[in-house]
């Protein structure tokens, strides 16, 4: 949900997310709420010049649709996939897009005039979870992002472990398997080549070629040289048998990954995200979950936990700019500089309706992290349920969007109101409170909470 700029005087930033299928620019407020974003393809043919074109047209549209100028911003945070010098804003290597030697920092300094903060993307990914998202509440957090390729990220008590080199945290890269298929790095056998979407799409590529069938091809038109995730996981919800067969491999090497951090780094969490866990994770976290409970070696105390991420597209732009706030001087990480969202007040709720500030609703309502008050349509509950009184994971990924501490239900008048199992679990998963309570005392509740929040209200029943 959009943050309010009409009512938000706070400090602006811009984050961006340069991806190997897409970039995206978000311009976000300094308690975290997003004002606006907008994305764009990454060019896959032509030089860096074309990937930069991409990177500024994305900024300007995203300025220009919120209207405000590039000398409003207090600064941007850019994230770029592969080996990078922060300091330099230089990508030293790039293995899955045309930026390898750019100076994309001060590139983007000259063309903005605004102070630049630049990092890898898995490293900022994993600073977005620390403030905002599923690690919010761990001292330390190492985050494997599963998309184009694999990267990872480190932090302790609110810092990057960035490594001697500049390279700490590139998970995608070791070596999982010897003499196993080559990455895009140069080396063979890297949990990247082995369980990234590029990855998966070669497997699906070769095995059909060898004569498998898969609705893959139906989906994609016949063209399967680029496979969405998205189309993954309706494959997979159509028990395509190739796809099954393939994911599953790839979630089994994810959760050895998994293995190999905790024994390594020992993290109290571990957030994994990125396109292919996002939209397959109700395949593929059991089968996690499931070898990363099998360890036989155990710890002193309890700890260790794999979580989803809360955030999920927004995880590498939010820790962008948790980097850019860090640049000039306001980390958030620091209590003297940590800005929570303007909550509305919920003055009533009476049956049939409800009052958020100045304004009544004859209907349910979410009210976001941000503060942004949206009618709740019950058509997805009745389709998926057949009774709106059921609230499932896909309706939770709307009112949770942008990764509250809390989240409270009013359950309705009589209490009629629940959360089927596997929202249970998706809260769960992000660790993401929840209070489901009847509505006057959810109303009492939310507005008594001072953590970050959200809120779905159901006025009958």
């Amino acid at each position: 949900m959009k943050a309010s700029r009409k009512t938000n005087s706070e400090r602006l930033y811009l984050g961006v997310d340069v991806g190997g299928t897409k970039v995206q620019a978000s311009l976000v407020v300094e308690s975290g709420g997003t004002i606006e974003r907008r994305r764009c393809n990454t060019p896959r043919d032509g030089g860096p010049e074309e990937v930069l074109a991409a990177i500024e047209k994305t900024i300007d549209d995203v300025l220009a649709k919120a209207r405000v100028e590039a000398a409003d911003l207090t600064a941007i945070g850019i994230a770029v996939p592969g080996v990078v010098d922060p300091d330099a804003g230089l990508v030293v290597v790039a293995p899955n897009m045309n930026l390898t030697g750019v100076a994309v920092g001060s590139h983007l300094e000259d063309r903005f005039n605004v102070p630049i903060a630049f990092g890898n993307d898995c490293n900022l990914g994993a600073l977005g979870e620390k403030w905002l998202g599923s690690a919010r509440d761990a001292e330390s957090v190492v985050a494997i992002l599963v998309g184009t390729g694999i990267g990872g990220g480190f932090v302790q008590k609110g810092e990057l472990w960035r490594g001697a080199r500049e390279s700490a945290g590139e998970i995608g890269h070791i070596v999982m398997q010897i003499g196993g298929p080559k990455c895009g790095c140069g080396n063979r056998g890297c949990f990247e080549a082995l369980a990234s979407r590029t990855a998966i799409e070669r497997d699906i590529r070769q095995a059909i070629a060898r004569g498998r069938k898969s609705l893959l091809s139906e989906l994609t038109g016949g063209d399967l040289s680029v496979i969405r995730s998205g189309m993954l996981r309706r494959a997979l919800d159509a028990d395509d048998e190739l796809v099954t067969e393939i994911i599953r491999r790839a979630s089994q090497v994810i959760g050895y990954a998994c293995l190999t951090v905790r024994h390594l780094i020992d993290p109290h969490v571990i957030v994994l995200g990125g396109g292919v866990l996002e939209a397959c994770s109700d395949f593929m976290m059991p089968i996690v979950e499931g070898i990363v409970d099998s360890d036989c070696l155990p710890g002193a105390r309890a700890g260790g936990r794999v979580l989803l991420s809360a955030l999920g597209d927004d995880a590498v732009v939010l820790g962008a700019v948790a980097e850019a706030r860090k640049l000039v001087g306001r980390s958030p990480f620091e209590k003297r500089f940590a800005v929570k969202p303007r909550y509305p007040q919920i003055v009533s709720a009476d049956f049939g309706q409800i009052t958020v500030d100045q304004k009544t609703y004859n209907r349910d309502v979410y009210i976001g992290v941000t503060g942004n008050v949206k009618k709740r349509s019950k058509t997805l509950a009745k389709e998926l349920y057949g009774s709106s009184h059921s609230i499932g994971p896909k309706e939770l990924e709307q009112v949770c969007q942008g990764g509250p501490e809390v989240l409270f239900v009013g359950s309705g008048h009589s209490g009629m109101v629940e959360l089927i199992e596997e929202a249970r679990r998706y809260l769960s998963q992000r660790a993401i409170k929840c209070e489901v309570l009847p509505t006057p005392k959810a109303v009492e509740a939310y507005n008594k909470s001072k953590q970050r929040k959200a809120t779905l209200i159901h006025v009958t029943c």
